[in-house]
């Protein structure tokens, strides 16, 4: 099959039977009760935040990733002795005898050298104007290649950034929800910190 980066979500929904529904209950709960930042964190994503507000418009993606997402996921800390993060590595299934691959931009998975068994994706770091492609169709096929090489009946669960924007998503079974959005450049930026801390205790509970 293709690569990631030439899916759309039209296309996925045809392929593989995924139908959008509202009002996920899934979605609902990660977006509550997340952990609150300490009195350091909330200084560390100030400084983020700011930085985040004066230079999204210029940024183009790598700087993006440099400068905002990577210390902000350093920040949370997905290192753990049973799984780990991972940049810009490809992952693969097999789904009716063809094989599903492509390249993620950051992957939460088992594995200590290669990504084994993927829990949490975020995929597309795209500029905040001039953006390209199907930043939620590129994250779909990822989530769904996950879903099909972890073989379980756990949700995945992914994120695609358009600048300042945070779009979380989860996929299970056939359903999927993506939420409407949080501004990384205001006070939802603790929120995407308290989800993706969040996100760590649900992957704690998957393993």
């Amino acid at each position: 099959m293709k690569p990631f980066s030439k899916w759309t979500i039209e296309e996925a929904e045809d392929e593989f039977h995924i139908v959008l529904q509202s009002g996920n209950d899934m979605l609902t709960e990660w977006m509550s009760s997340y952990p609150q930042p300490s009195d350091e964190e909330n200084k560390i994503l100030a400084g983020l935040c700011g930085k985040l507000r004066d230079r999204v418009w210029d940024w183009n993606e790598e700087e993006l990733k440099i400068c905002f997402i990577a210390p902000l996921l350093n920040l949370v800390n997905f290192e753990h002795e049973k799984y780990t993060s991972f940049f810009s590595r490809e992952i693969s299934a097999v789904y009716k005898d063809q094989k599903l691959s492509g390249s993620v931009d950051f992957v939460v998975a088992c594995g200590r050298r290669s990504p084994k068994r993927p829990f949490f994706f975020i995929n597309e770091y795209k500029k905040e104007h001039d953006s390209s492609d199907d930043p939620l169709g590129q994250l779909m096929i990822a989530m769904i290649t996950a879903q099909q090489l972890n073989s379980d009946n756990n949700p995945v669960y992914g994120a695609y950034i358009m600048g300042r924007y945070w779009h979380f998503t989860v996929l299970h079974g056939v359903y999927y929800s993506v939420h409407t959005g949080l501004n990384a450049a205001d006070d939802g930026i603790k929120q995407i910190f308290g989800v993706l801390k969040k996100t760590k205790q649900f992957i704690d509970n998957m393993i």
